[in-house]
């Protein structure tokens, strides 16, 4: 297989010159170059948008009429922008690439379409997300967490990937957070020692914080994370992350990409099923081939009043598969929060069930191995425990 590559990146060539399949790659550093004007006959091209316009793929298209074309986006300014270039790219046939891929990632996205080979994402790596902002996703992580380490062999780490929260008010947590990697993060020199230092141990699994330099919430690059990504696969057996809601940055999106299993949680309030995330899906992930059925939903805080949205048709409106549903405790949450204690471990069996749900899951998909059950003669007493009340 012959590629063309558009770009002044020459690891573009590099990589796909290591795939058996790849007979041969020729790297142009523009349109207008004399090379690239010359007759040539590739099997596929490559365009690096930093290289090239969205504007001249009508031009490369008429030159290459019958080849895959691939369109890496470049520095985009607004969500309406995405989506005018994502519009232009099917109407030429040609496939957008998500602007915060990495160049390794670009180059298997690419061979992923050419060969059908499969993808780079992990079932180690389980992304939760968010219709909304305070929908409960740091909540649900940390309980499942729990739930999991307690029960697997294995470590089990989480990672707080939300740039605008760091989600460390669980617990006392004494750990760094994710920007006191930053350095290290860019120039991708953090070592497992450094990584394993600067996490916090709450009691069977590991944690590190996000982000709490508000100056920094835009300015992690994909790189950075992938980077963060492949030392914890070292490391960690099990990697559950906080996504957060907002998808228009490197985090998110590098967590999109590695993750295997992704659960998109949401609630009974209108302005996340019906406000928030359509917005998020049509601007966002539909346009870098992001689908709904790449999630499996989770319905948090639910009510069951004839007033509310139902789950039968909360499915049908988020159109995905319900994987559990956690019940509304009230005040529970903020109490357990100010208490610094996990909702599991205070709540009754009703909240509990959910949580061990998407828990078995978890385990089965990741090929962990439980321990032996130990047998609890002093059960938790519930919600009753957060007062002080035997």
């Amino acid at each position: 297989m012959k590629i063309g590559v558009i770009s002044k990146n020459s690891r573009y060539k590099e990589l796909l010159e290591k795939d058996e399949s790849v007979e041969e790659v020729y790297l142009f550093s523009d349109l207008g170059g004399e090379e690239y004007q010359n007759d040539m006959e590739v099997e596929s091209l490559l365009i690096d948008g930093e290289c090239a316009s969205y504007r001249e793929l009508e031009k490369v298209r008429e030159r290459f009429p019958d080849v895959p074309i691939f369109y890496k986006l470049h520095d985009l300014k607004a969500d309406v922008v995405t989506k005018t270039i994502t519009r232009l790219c099917a109407a030429h046939k040609v496939t957008p690439i998500n602007e915060h891929y990495t160049v390794n990632q670009t180059v298997q996205e690419v061979l992923k379409h050419l060969t059908n080979s499969g993808d780079y994402s992990s079932d180690r790596i389980v992304a939760f997300f968010g219709t909304h902002p305070g929908v409960g996703v740091s909540t649900t992580v940390f309980n499942v967490a729990k739930v999991i380490s307690e029960r697997v062999h294995g470590k089990v780490l989480v990672l707080s990937l939300n740039a605008w929260d760091s989600a460390d008010y669980f617990y006392d947590y004494r750990g760094k957070y994710l920007n006191d990697l930053k350095v290290d993060l860019s120039s991708q020199s953090l070592t497992i020692a450094q990584f394993n230092g600067s996490l916090h141990q709450h009691k069977t699994f590991y944690h590190l914080a996000g982000n709490r330099d508000v100056k920094m919430q835009r300015y992690f690059k994909n790189y950075e994370i992938q980077h963060l990504l492949d030392v914890a696969k070292e490391e960690f057996d099990l990697i559950l992350i906080d996504g957060g809601v907002h998808f228009d940055n490197a985090i998110a999106a590098q967590v999109y990409v590695q993750s295997n299993l992704k659960f998109m949680i949401t609630s009974q309030e209108e302005k996340g099923y019906r406000g928030y995330f359509p917005y998020v899906f049509h601007q966002l992930l539909e346009p870098m081939g992001g689908k709904k059925e790449d999630f499996m939903m989770l319905i948090n805080r639910f009510t069951p009043n004839v007033s509310l949205i139902n789950e039968k048709d909360l499915e049908a409106e988020m159109e995905m598969n319900r994987i559990a549903t956690i019940p509304d405790m009230g005040t529970i949450g903020p109490v357990s929060v100010r208490q610094k204690h996990l909702m599991y471990d205070v709540s009754d069996p009703i909240y509990q069930k959910p949580i061990d749900v998407i828990g078995n899951l978890l385990i089965s998909e990741a090929g962990l191995s439980d321990k032996p059950r130990v047998v609890d003669n002093n059960p938790k007493r519930g919600v009753l425990s957060l007062f002080g009340k035997k």
